[in-house]
């Protein structure tokens, strides 16, 4: 099973994010020649390439400027429509439903409280990575201008 996660791809070139890493994006590029040292790779980027790329909307950054209290209230809600589509689903299909986010907030059958302590915490941290690039992305602003 690939964890790629397509952003832009031709017949040479394949930028893409694996699922659950959000610190980078990968770029393929196949035919092109490149130079290399220790520590240091060049890759020349064909313009019609670089033309695709940069039209990507880029990072979710949707969380850093989130308080706690709204993703208190975010993590309420998402666990509150889990608990329902579990309680009305049918008996064969409530263990696909109660996996379904169970990374974020564990098991839909579990109590509410745990839920929403679980998710605000996922949420929390996900946060503090966007606030951290963020960050890195205005530093290397300012050095750009």
């Amino acid at each position: 099973m690939s964890t790629k996660e397509t952003v832009a791809y031709g017949t040479n070139f394949h930028l893409y994010k694996e699922v659950l890493d959000e610190s980078f994006i990968y770029l393929e590029l196949e035919g092109v020649q490149f130079c290399c040292s220790y520590n240091r790779v060049m890759i020349p980027i064909p313009v019609h390439i670089w033309e695709v790329i940069r039209k990507y909307q880029g990072t979710d950054l949707s969380l850093a400027n989130k308080s706690d209290e709204e993703i208190l209230q975010y993590v309420e809600q998402k666990v509150d429509e889990r608990i329902e589509q579990y309680q009305e689903a049918e008996a064969k299909s409530k263990g696909l439903i109660a996996f379904f986010g169970s990374l974020t907030f564990g098991s839909a059958d579990l109590p509410r409280s745990e839920q929403i302590e679980k998710g605000v915490a996922y949420f929390q941290r996900k946060r503090e990575h966007q606030q951290q690039v963020k960050q890195a992305i205005e530093e290397l602003e300012l050095q750009n201008n």
